[in-house]
């Protein structure tokens, strides 16, 4: 908990913190501190607000950005949220200024826990020269190597706007006693941007700019929609209509700073407009000028744009201050999407294809091999020979009312090529000599037990029911013959653990000990289950929770042991014998499987398997999982928001596995973006006496200067003039006040708004937004805490948890200034509004998210799946995931059956001057 400390040497201690961690405020948060000396605000003119940090100008002994109360360098924040203006509380006016001390917390980057990644923390050590200020940031247009071919075009158009995006917001900062001071919102350059390589549609009165990046297929694709309507269209962004369900070309809003910076989308760009009331936005007006608070010059301009504001607003009589319609019944935008297609394994056998064979998921294990190597005289201790015999054959003959017992032999072919006789010969002779001396009748080893090639595929996976019904597993080891030096045991049993297929050797061995024969040598070694992880694999950490599970020591749940071993055996090298061979050795720890498809890729061989099997939902908690990386491989099924599998809860479920690593899911719930536009929001206010009072003299104050004057104009009356006088009164009065009855009338919480999701591409401030929606800013829309891996939260002096802008942290700050020049298939910034539950979240992707899917619960929120629209084969493709609050659910629409897909395919795009990419 913080301590609110003494006026004398005491600071206020505020925490920061990101999803999943702390954040320290660091000098990368300023990177570029050059500025223009006009620019440098003067001491007197800045009012710093308690919680903020103070500029400390090279006094002696001292930091450039201060010291902390334990002598240490503060690091600083953002040079820009140093800023004032205007939204003083009255502690603010009353007490002195108190710097923001800062816990020296260290912040990693998102999945990494090394240290190195704090040093550009540190504060620099150089002092600003005279012509530099901290209260100065100015962003360039992109750094070598980023692009800089566009650095040139960019500097007349981004410059500017990407100063008014990142540095005229004020953030939310918070207050010692725990109130916000809320952000300042840009003004949106609609008028500039109308004329920058905008094209005017007169048939939906819009501007836009086309895609700079075009596809390079000139195909007609057939689509049809969910009401049967047939369509033929080229490759192009297209997203489904929310009223009537047709595919369009998809038109994506974003901010200032990238409609004016060159284009590199494939799919049309347009601005970001104010969509709320005229009046709201004349008043709003009025208290924009708030530079220097509390002053006198503030307020007389503030009166003085009362006074055109009053007139205007009389004359706005067609705004009868409703505000907008309600749409979708007052829910999200639906998704209106229905699949056509067909899959390549349904779930139900009903639903699978006339001409596929219908499949026996109900298979279970074959108790029995196929074939062994029988020991002649097995009572003997020595070697007397074997043959090898069918065991189907041998139970009807030599082997009835015969116990059939065998041993496993584990080898390696590194070590006993197949090609060399004279390795097959000793590692049989081996085997013979393991076999006597553990009394058993006969041995298996691969290389001459699985005889009948029609067989050897099923037998190539289904080794572990040979070693289920063995009397012990056997490992034999000898020197590899190219290996120039010789081995030690741990070496070679190393280098035998390498191969995939001893994982599952190893785990379902019978017995807690492992007898190891070393060529050339006479004697076994005798090896501990439980120690075996540590001394042969590298994965010890993983593979012994697996071991122990299966010598019964750990309790592990059939999700965990099937992520643990998918894991464990994709870290294992092997020959690939068909695409899917990971997916059949785990097809072999597990009770049912499906039969082998030489078709599947690894995706389709897996899903098929946890389909079969009851793996708890497996692939369904999968898809609510956010990959860390663009380029973490589907069975590396670690989460961006660092939760386990485990501690995802779905209520949807996948019905079909489908070509291209693709599947069907049933049962989600969506809620459709709009892109292209904002829309008025309808939303309930409960106006009191006071705040309907205050609406109505700001509305029609105008009128009483216009009858006071009629009155002395007209009339001579005294009584006529004592009116006009009064009038006149009241409307200097309610002139005076006007800046109080703006916050007044228009201030304050609404309830029952319209819910909606908008996108916006690139960043926009939460102020500026609820400035476009509902004509001002009073707090209401507000930063998300934890929606977004970009979210950021800070813990005020009362223990509350509060949303803050995400580009406070320095390293989201870049991220937001690199997403300007991102080319097709790398990632963008992208910004969600939420009106249900008023928030604002930013968030990274490839492609804009048409909709949410939401599938799953998890720490008390709700996954939402973002997903963009390959509409030429009907596929939803992950680009996101999100976590929203739960009530969301009730504002959404089920949908029909979704084919979604892990990973969105490129294809190839050409710049409209010539340069091809993949998008």
């Amino acid at each position: 908990m913080s301590q609110r400390s003494n006026s004398h040497g005491g600071s206020q201690r505020v925490r920061q913190e990101r999803h999943g961690g702390s954040y320290t405020p660091g000098p990368d948060d300023s990177e570029d501190l050059s500025f223009k000396e006009s620019e440098m605000p003067r001491p007197s003119t800045i009012n710093h607000r308690p919680g903020a940090l103070q500029p400390v100008y090279n006094q002696p002994g001292s930091h450039m950005y201060g010291a902390g109360s334990n002598g240490s360098n503060l690091q600083p924040n953002p040079p820009y949220y140093n800023q004032n203006y205007g939204y003083q509380s009255s502690q603010q006016q009353r007490e002195p200024s108190m710097p923001l001390e800062v816990p020296q917390q260290h912040y990693y980057p998102s999945g990494t826990s090394d240290s190195r990644a704090h040093q550009g923390l540190v504060p620099p050590q150089q002092q600003p020269s005279p012509s530099q200020s901290i209260h100065s940031y100015e962003l360039r247009p992109v750094s070598p190597g980023e692009g800089a071919e566009q650095e040139s075009a960019q500097k007349s158009s981004s410059r500017l706007t990407s100063q008014r995006n990142l540095i005229q917001d004020e953030v939310d900062v918070n207050h010692t006693d725990g109130e916000l001071f809320h952000e300042r919102p840009q003004r949106l350059m609609e008028s500039i941007n109308k004329w920058h390589h905008s094209i005017f549609r007169w048939w939906t009165w819009d501007w836009v700019q086309n895609p700079v990046y075009l596809y390079d297929d000139t195909i007609q694709y057939r689509y049809r929609d969910f009401a049967a309507r047939v369509c033929e269209k080229p490759r192009h962004e297209r997203y489904l209509d929310h009223n009537d369900g047709r595919l369009r070309k998809l038109t994506v809003a974003c901010a200032d700073d990238i409609y004016q910076a060159p284009g590199t989308s494939t799919w049309r760009r347009t601005f970001v407009r104010n969509v709320s009331e005229l009046k709201v936005r004349i008043a709003t007006w009025i208290i924009d000028y708030n530079k220097n608070p509390g002053t006198w010059k503030t307020y007389g301009i503030q009166v003085a744009r009362a006074l055109p504001a009053s007139i205007l607003m009389a004359l706005c009589v067609w705004e009868t201050g409703s505000n907008g319609s309600v749409q979708f019944s007052g829910r999200f935008a639906p998704f209106p999407y229905y699949y056509f297609g067909t899959a390549k394994v349904w779930r139900n056998q009903i639903e699978n294809r006339e001409n596929r064979p219908a499949e026996n998921n109900n298979e279970y294990r074959v108790l029995k091999p196929r074939h062994l190597c029988f020991l002649r005289k097995p009572d003997s201790p020595k070697p007397q020979g074997y043959d090898i015999l069918s065991v189907e054959e041998w139970e009807k003959t030599d082997g009835q009312n015969i116990n059939l017992t065998y041993i496993f032999v584990a080898w390696s072919t590194i070590q006993f090529p197949t090609s060399s006789r004279r390795d097959m010969k000793a590692l049989h002779q081996i085997a013979e000599k393991a076999a006597r001396s553990a009394g058993v009748i006969a041995f298996w080893v691969s290389g001459s037990c699985m005889r009948v090639e029609e067989e050897e595929e099923s037998d190539v996976f289904r080794i572990a029911d040979v070693l289920r019904g063995a009397s012990d597993l056997i490992i034999v080891l000898g020197q590899p013959p190219d290996e120039p030096r010789r081995l030690g045991v741990d070496e070679l049993l190393k280098q035998w653990g390498e191969r995939m297929w001893t994982f599952p050797e190893v785990l379902l061995s019978p017995g807690k000990e492992i007898l190891i024969y070393i060529r050339g040598e006479n004697s076994a070694i005798t090896i501990s289950k439980n120690q075996f992880a540590g001394r042969v694999w590298e994965d010890a950490h993983e593979s012994r929770q697996l071991v122990d599970s299966y010598i019964g020591t750990l309790g592990l749940s059939r999700l965990e042991k099937a992520v643990i071993a998918l894991g464990c055996l994709y870290r294992r090298k092997t020959v690939e014998y068909l695409k899917g061979d990971q997916a059949y050795a785990l097809m072999g720890l597990l009770r049912l499987r499906p039969q082998i498809d030489e078709t599947d890729t690894q995706f389709q061989a897996f899903a098929r398997l946890s389909m079969a099997n009851d793996s708890d939902g497996l692939l369904e908690r999968y898809m609510c999982t956010l990959p860390k990386s663009i380029d973490q491989p589907w069975y590396n099924m670690e989460d961006t928001y660092e939760s386990s599998l485990w501690d995802i809860y779905p209520y949807t479920q996948v019905a079909a596995v489908c070509d291209n690593d693709t599947v069907i899911l049933d049962g989600a719930f969506a809620a459709g973006v709009v892109w292209d536009s904002f829309f008025p929001i309808n939303y309930t206010k409960n106006l009191s006496l006071t705040r309907k009072t205050a609406l109505y003299l700001m509305n029609y104050n105008f009128f009483f200067l216009v009858i006071s004057l009629l009155f002395f104009v007209f009339s001579q009356l005294r009584p006529a003039l004592f009116i006009g006088v009064i009038l006149l009164l009241t409307f200097i009065t309610v002139l005076l006040i006007t800046p109080k009855l703006v916050k007044l009338a228009y201030g304050g919480k609404f309830s029952g708004q319209q819910a909606a999701m908008f996108g916006v591409e690139g960043y926009i401030s939460a102020a500026t937004v609820e400035r476009a929606l509902f004509g001002g800013a009073f707090g209401r829309m507000s930063w998300s805490i934890n929606t977004s891996p970009l979210s950021r939260s800070i813990l005020n002096s009362h223990g509350e948890r509060i949303g803050i802008d995400p580009t406070r942290d320095p390293q989201v700050l870049e991220k937001v200034k690199n997403a300007r020049y991102a080319k097709p298939g790398e990632m963008r910034i992208f910004t969600l509004i939420d009106t249900y539950n008023m928030e604002v979240t930013l968030f990274e992707a490839v492609n804009p998210p048409i909709s949410f899917f939401l599938c799953a619960s998890e720490g008390g929120m709700q996954r939402a799946v973002g997903c963009s629209y390959d509409w030429t084969t009907q596929t939803m493709y992950r680009e996101t995931v999100l976590r929203l609050p739960t009530a969301t659910l009730e504002f959404m629409y089920r949908v029909h059956r979704v084919k979604i897909g892990m990973r969105r395919p490129q294809w190839p795009c050409r710049h409209k001057d010539g340069d091809i990419n993949m998008a």
